[in-house]
């Protein structure tokens, strides 16, 4: 099995930012360190219609048995995508989620709710980003900053230009 280097998390995070299903990204590799992208990934995979179904049950199987913050929230997104689940009912919200979580990191921020933006809290009206004590590592940082948007009634989905 390959490992995850520099270059093949660079792609991952790439294709979770932008929406593209590439599921060739995962084959091959554990999903275990990166399953918020991976998610993200194969939820754009089945919307676009690609045929990663065992790869999808198999990350909705992983993310149901960590239980991290976050992980509940996208294994429903990705149970609802599978056809195996009701849709979440979040409003969906382009918003990157690794600069939610530095502001949950760093405190004193806001989301815009309709343009997904993190900005200073003395710059902007929106919804207060409460600082807490994050996870380590970048997954589980991205999931904590999922739950919490979705305690806000959103989910995810990605920004474009």
């Amino acid at each position: 099995m390959t490992e995850w280097d520099e270059a093949g998390l660079a792609r991952l995070r790439a294709a979770a930012h932008l929406g593209i299903g590439d599921a060739g990204l995962l084959r091959g590799r554990s999903l275990s360190p990166v399953l918020q992208y991976a998610g993200d990934v194969l939820v754009a995979a089945l919307a676009q219609g690609s045929d990663v179904r065992s790869l999808a049950l198999a990350c909705l199987d992983e993310l149901n048995k960590r239980g991290l913050p976050g992980d509940a929230e996208l294994a429903d997104e990705l149970a609802a995508a599978l056809g195996e689940g009701a849709p979440t009912g979040l409003a969906p919200l382009p918003v990157d989620l690794g600069a939610v979580a530095a502001a949950m990191d760093d405190g004193f921020q806001v989301l815009d709710p309709e343009r997904g933006d993190v900005l200073p809290a003395d710059e902007a009206d929106g919804l207060p980003v409460p600082p807490g004590v994050l996870p380590e590592g970048e997954d589980a940082r991205r999931g904590a900053a999922r739950a919490w948007l979705a305690e806000q009634g959103f989910r995810p989905v990605p920004r474009s230009l």
